[in-house]
């Protein structure tokens, strides 16, 4: 069936439904900074400007929006890959003890991943393609935009997994182990090392778990 709705009509309603979700996204980050808890930079700006031009109707909002969306996409389903690269049971044992806090991480990236599926499909409903190539530009080549997400998000993953030194690790999880308890399991989440002029120094973050609890363990040690 032709799709007959007109492109104003598709760049308006994606306009707004961009623009209430900014509204939502400024209410929720005003609530956590009012109740003292931790807040990351979203993509609220662009969001924010990209509704404002597609509610007035800018096609070539609507050819760069496209791209974005075609590229965050894969991107967005990296980060949620990115939470589940850790110990089965840890991630077993952090959604029976707190379901709340792990819905509070995962629900944003999967509401991320639908923003971004439905605007793309919008965008590039045959109307609005239409539109653009009528106005002398040439159509979005959102399968290779897709590709150069689908490249950024292969390559983010690999290099968390390559990032991630084994003897580091190794060290970090033994010395959490010696200060915090041989009753826990340990899974070392974040390493950072840092060389100055007396050597090399790292700084981990453990992640240490039993059936009842999980918590965080930092260590500290001069590599060489």
């Amino acid at each position: 069936m032709p799709d007959t709705q007109p492109a104003p009509a598709i760049l308006r309603r994606a306009g707004v439904v961009l623009l209430a979700l900014c509204a939502f996204e400024l209410a929720w980050m005003a609530w956590r900074i009012a109740t003292g808890a931790d807040y990351s930079y979203s993509m609220i700006i662009p969001a924010l400007v990209g509704g404002i031009y597609l509610v007035r109707g800018s096609l070539r909002a609507a050819f760069f929006l496209v791209w974005i969306a075609s590229v965050l996409l894969p991107l967005a389903l990296a980060m949620i890959v990115l939470t589940l690269l850790q110990p089965f049971d840890l991630t077993l044992t952090q959604w029976q003890l707190d379901p709340g806090a792990q819905l509070a991480v995962l629900l944003p990236l999967l509401l991320f991943c639908a923003v971004l599926h439905w605007l793309r499909t919008e965008l590039l409903r045959q109307p609005v393609r239409t539109a653009i190539l009528s106005s002398g530009r040439r159509e979005p080549s959102a399968h290779l935009a897709l590709g150069v997400g689908v490249v950024l998000a292969l390559l983010a993953l690999g290099g968390h997994q390559l990032g991630r030194d084994a003897d580091l690790v190794r060290k970090a999880e033994f010395l959490a182990k010696e200060k915090h308890g041989e009753e826990y399991h340990y899974y070392a989440t974040k390493i950072t090392p840092r060389d100055d002029m007396e050597g090399t120094f790292v700084e981990a973050k453990v992640q240490a778990w039993r059936a009842d609890r999980i918590d965080t363990v930092d260590v500290f040690w001069k590599e060489k």
